[in-house]
């Protein structure tokens, strides 16, 4: 079982990768915010300089395996961490302190959040969770995002949601299952995810050992970004991309994922699904109803085909 400080470090480390924002970044566990009667005993874990030194390692040396944040994103984050270990009169880690100067030098970082005019993509870092076995040893997931966009290119596929990451601990939590059948498992399973965005459930499902992923979007953009993800987590073998807009080519609402007719090729997808998947894919009540009706499944595969809604 992983001491405190090994979750401590974990946790500090997920947050960074995955480039949580830094006015949210948490130091310390939320089982030990809750519990602790101070501040300083909500943070003594990250005032040791040795659990400082550790972090530096994983989240600042080049030689670690996992692509890095921006220079902007790792300065401002070393920035509240330093504030916080000095509020606190902790001896700082001397690594630390020379990355974080290098970084403010090189960015001129001070805390601001630029206005964003065009996408800025960079690499983060999804670290799975390690009770779970995957195909390969490389239990993380990186995806070229847009972190800092809400909804203003027209799609909200440039990032990662939360929706996509609860849902996919939920996947694996439901594949270390032992006692009972997984709710929902993936293993061996065709799975057709709706909304895909940055690929995240797909990439994941890949790696749990799917047979076949179909990652959809109707935003092309979106899915050459995606097919690029696809590539650089060597899943080519088993997750493929897919156009894919609600309804059929002539925007009425008899479109079917499983059996579909178009006048495009492109928006066809005629392959046996077990499992449909999609997570925070639309906050438009009104197109509920199209969405419905283009995941309903066919009589043919209707019997091997499960449409969960979590």
């Amino acid at each position: 079982m992983p001491s405190l400080r090994d979750e401590t470090v974990s946790f500090i480390s997920r947050q960074f990768f995955q480039q949580v924002t830094v006015r949210s970044f948490q130091f310390a566990l939320p089982s030990v915010r809750s519990n602790a009667a101070t501040e300083q005993e909500q943070y003594e874990i990250v005032c040791d300089s040795e659990v400082q030194h550790e972090l530096y390692v994983k989240l600042c040396d080049t030689q670690y395996p996992f692509e890095r944040p921006s220079l902007d994103y790792m300065a401002n984050f070393l920035q509240k961490f330093v504030q916080l270990l000095e509020r606190l009169r902790a001896d700082i880690d001397d690594d630390l302190i020379s990355f974080m100067i290098f970084a403010i030098a090189n960015t001129g970082s001070k805390f601001s959040v630029r206005p964003v005019t065009t996408p800025q993509f960079g690499p983060v870092t999804y670290v799975l969770n390690n009770k779970v076995n995957f195909k390969d040893d490389e239990q993380y997931i990186t995806i070229n995002e847009s972190r800092n966009m809400i909804s203003g290119y027209g799609t909200t596929g440039y990032r990662t949601w939360e929706a996509a990451l609860a849902l996919g601990e939920y996947i694996m939590c439901q594949q270390r299952e032992t006692t009972k059948p997984p709710l929902v498992d993936v293993v061996g399973k065709r799975i057709f995810e709706l909304g895909a965005g940055t690929g995240f459930l797909s990439l994941l499902c890949g790696k749990l050992g799917a047979a076949k992923v179909a990652g959809s979007d109707g935003f092309e953009d979106v899915l050459l970004r995606l097919r690029q993800n696809v590539e650089e987590n060597k899943l080519g073998n088993v997750v493929e991309t897919r156009v894919f807009k609600w309804g059929n080519s002539s925007g009425d609402d008899t479109g079917n994922i499983l059996e579909r007719e178009s006048r495009e090729a492109e928006y066809e997808y005629t392959d046996p699904v077990d499992l449909i998947l999609g997570a925070d894919i639309t906050f438009d009540a009104e197109i509920c109803e199209l969405l419905s009706s283009s995941v309903r499944p066919s009589e043919a595969t209707r019997p091997s085909t499960h449409l969960n809604d979590f």
